[in-house]
């Protein structure tokens, strides 16, 4: 059995589809770019869909969106810190695996309510750069008027 947190820390781009399952892609020590993973993830799983927008030079943010329109969280990896760009819904399973993710020591942040024309439109939490993956998603609910804690 993989070790989803292993791969995830080790990982340079992920995706958490709507089921809550983790597609890691790439290792942060290689050379390649973040974006061309996640253009072969599209071209695998989606290739019906006009991706014609995405190129190698769009912000992060304007995959963040894209992929959120599909309902996927889409994750990318610096090392020692992580940025999160969440789909305007989660589904209880992608809740349940952002909870369950330990990162270690790994801070980051998430940027939601993305626009089509990016961040400057969006709302964000961890930004200041010291949360935890489970700081950060209390600081998500938090900020989505949400009662009490995810955290059980």
């Amino acid at each position: 059995m993989i070790d989803i947190e292993k791969e995830v820390i080790d990982c340079k781009t992920a995706i958490i589809d709507s089921d809550g399952i983790v597609h890691v892609m790439g290792r942060v020590n290689e050379a390649r770019y973040h974006i061309k993973y996640l253009l072969d993830y599209l071209n695998d799983n989606y290739p019906n869909i006009n991706k014609s927008s995405l190129t190698l030079g769009s912000a992060r943010d304007k995959y963040g969106y894209f992929f959120g329109k599909l309902g996927n969280i889409l994750y990318f990896n610096d090392g020692l810190t992580g940025m999160f760009y969440f789909p305007k819904e989660l589904t209880d399973l992608q809740l349940e695996t952002m909870d369950n993710l330990n990162l270690g020591n790994q801070k980051v942040a998430i940027c939601f309510d993305l626009k089509d024309n990016g961040s400057i439109n969006s709302r964000m939490v961890g930004l200041e750069g010291n949360l935890s993956v489970h700081e950060a998603l209390e600081a998500y609910i938090q900020k989505n008027n949400k009662r009490g804690s995810f955290r059980r």
